[in-house]
């Protein structure tokens, strides 16, 4: 019903004496104050209603636009401080099993706009997320808002630490990457800005800064802890030789250490290798015997043992430990 027939309907009934509607001797014209009443009165209702539309916009002031997008159009970001090794773990896997079951990601995502307008978008948290839908074929829920390096930044370190997915060495890899473009101008405006205890920035610096050798030596670097920073370049100060030379032959026999912790107990033993004897066979080298720091290793060169020898050397190790 227009405003004009509301007018109407309000004022039935206040005429104006002697006065009729032109081609009508008995229609009734409605009076100047009869009109303005109405108006008042329906001024009044649009307010009452635009009051409780107002009332509802706020709760949704501050909520940032949700919208599905293709996998394929949103790029990890250049901060992403995920190592691809992460995705072999068997919580990607967990994961991916629980979008797929879903059919997409219920936990939204959160990417920015690319500014070269390409309509693509870099994530600004949940790597994992867009990784499993980009595998699946899903388009990916995600939030999406304009920010700065800066607070892009800010917003996946402190997502990271509260879902505690990333592992030490991660994190300190994406701090020093932080530092060395000058996204921050110093450690204790990066500890300020992203919340983190300055003590645990500096020891996930010290990790990703450790040489490359000596990440190589344990199985995975998303092993390393924070526990393990100092005692490392403790090691890397006093023997930088022996601890790198150590690694090195950590890393080619993955047999001396089949853990984290026993690779960290090898690279930081007081003592370099002590002593390594080769054993010679028709002048040839059969096996290397070596000590590190109390650890005996035995390493035998390719195809030198028949599948009867190492049965006759596991005889002979339990007999010497034998009562």
């Amino acid at each position: 019903m227009s405003i004009k027939d509301r007018l109407a309907k309000k004022t039935e009934g206040l005429l104006v004496p002697g006065k009729a509607d032109s081609g009508s001797a008995t229609a009734p014209l409605r009076t100047g104050p009869g009109q303005m009443l109405m108006v008042n009165s329906l001024m009044k209702e649009s307010n009452e209603k635009m009051a409780v539309l107002e009332a509802r916009l706020k709760e949704f002031e501050g909520i940032l636009p949700v919208r599905l997008i293709d996998a394929d159009k949103i790029l990890p970001s250049k901060w992403a401080n995920r190592d691809v090794r992460s995705y072999d773990l068997a919580a990607f896997a967990s994961l991916k099993s629980e979008i797929a079951d879903a059919g997409g990601n219920v936990q939204p995502i959160k990417v920015r706009p690319l500014k070269d307008g390409s309509e693509r978008y870099e994530v600004v948290f949940g790597h994992r997320r867009h990784r499993a839908c980009e595998e699946l074929g899903l388009p990916v829920l995600a939030l999406v808002e304009e920010i700065s390096d800066q607070e892009l930044f800010k917003e996946m370190d402190r997502e990271n630490r509260t879902r505690a997915d990333l592992s030490p060495w991660e994190q300190g890899v994406m701090y020093r990457r932080a530092l060395n473009e000058q996204l921050f101008s110093s450690q204790d405006q990066l500890a300020k800005e992203v919340g983190v205890d300055p003590g645990n920035l500096s020891k996930a610096l010290r990790l990703a800064n450790l040489p490359e050798a000596v990440v190589q030596a344990f199985p995975s670097p998303l092993d390393l802890q924070y526990r393990w920073a100092k005692t490392l370049n403790d090691a890397l100060q006093k023997d930088p030789e022996g601890v790198l030379a150590r690694a090195k032959e950590l890393a080619e026999n993955r047999e001396m250490a089949q853990t984290a912790k026993e690779v960290m107990e090898i690279l930081s033993a007081e003592s370099a290798v002590t002593n390594t004897d080769e054993i010679l066979v028709n002048g040839k080298v059969v096996a290397k015997v070596s000590m590190h720091g109390g650890r005996v290793t035995v390493q035998f060169s390719k195809g030198a043992l028949s599948a009867s020898q190492v049965k006759k050397i596991d005889d002979v190790v339990r007999a010497l430990f034998s009562d």
